[in-house]
């Protein structure tokens, strides 16, 4: 009877096999592969079972090997699909902002379609910190949050390194400041002002903008802000400039926007973290996705020549 995968990963040689996988998937087509006596001591194991491994991923299909004397070794093709079944963690889950705005659709687009030879998916969620420390945790593989939000963690001690950075505007255009009072020229004393605890970007700029006043804090999420000003609950918060333009009819509210009042380039900017030490899925990572295809992507998304999906 033919082993299952899950069988063969939980045997003695399957941790070996899940590495030797892992390693495999941050390689294509035509690469060059170390010898067997590099994986020996990356592994830690026998020449034997080392052999073993590279035997057993060749017999299900999952690499087709070529061997050119002294010229080593290359990969002549090879199947993701199947090197992902033989890893212990059989697929890449990420995890990024929920998709309401033209750029988070673009960004989800743009990985996606980087993406899309390996077994993948998405989930979304709100809050930075809740992303992160997912990542932090092993539940997820990686996750896009702003610049600021992985470098403010990344001071706190927190597990996590950055792996890409796509630069000013591709995590959003700006981010704004909202007043319920159309003749108000920005915070005043005794205004209520939307306060996101989940969300590090709208709480600091929040922070930074209420400076010197007195004012009273409303703990509410960023989306309902729209809302709760036209409802009377606040006079001021902070938004995503994307999420109003294209999804929020704004009356008599006023809108002021915050790049020349000490706006940082951080919030704007996204990047895509992953767990410390994790060097087999960062290598993949960089091999498949590069700033200049997310960047093209999410400007064709923006700009409609592209459908998203995610």
């Amino acid at each position: 009877m033919k082993p299952t995968v899950n069988k063969v990963l939980y045997r003695k040689k399957g941790v070996t096999i899940s590495n030797l996988a892992m390693d495999l998937l941050s390689k294509s087509a035509g690469d060059r592969i170390p010898p067997i006596s590099y994986y020996q001591q990356e592994f830690r194991v026998s020449r034997g079972t080392m052999q073993n491994a590279f035997t057993y991923l060749q017999n299900i299909g999952a690499v087709v090997l070529t061997h050119h004397g002294h010229q080593g070794t290359y990969i002549e093709s090879m199947d993701y699909g199947k090197l992902q079944e033989n890893c212990v963690q059989q697929k890449i889950l990420g995890i990024m902002p929920l998709p309401y705005s033209l750029t988070y659709e673009g960004f989800a687009t743009a990985i996606y379609e980087q993406l899309n030879s390996l077994k993948f998916n998405m989930a979304y969620a709100r809050g930075a910190v809740g992303r992160i420390e997912l990542v932090e945790s092993g539940t997820y593989q990686f996750a896009v949050v702003s610049q600021y939000a992985a470098q403010y963690a990344i001071d706190s001690g927190r597990d996590i390194k950055i792996l890409e950075d796509f630069g000013p505007g591709s995590f959003l255009s700006r981010h704004v400041l909202l007043l319920k009072d159309p003749d108000a020229e920005g915070i005043q004393d005794g205004m209520r002002v939307a306060y996101d605890d989940d969300s590090l970007d709208q709480s600091k700029i929040t922070s930074n903008v209420i400076k010197g006043h007195q004012v009273k804090l409303v703990n509410l999420r960023t989306q309902q802000t729209v809302a709760a000003l036209h409802a009377d609950v606040i006079d001021a918060g902070i938004c995503n400039y994307d999420d109003i333009v294209e999804n929020h009819h704004l009356g008599n509210l006023k809108m002021i926007s915050l790049v020349d009042r000490g706006y940082n380039h951080l919030f704007s900017t996204a990047v895509i973290i992953i767990r410390k030490g994790n060097v087999y899925l960062e290598e993949l990572m960089r091999k498949k996705i590069t700033v200049e295809n997310t960047l093209r992507i999410l400007d064709e998304v923006r700009s409609g020549k592209k459908e998203p999906y995610y």
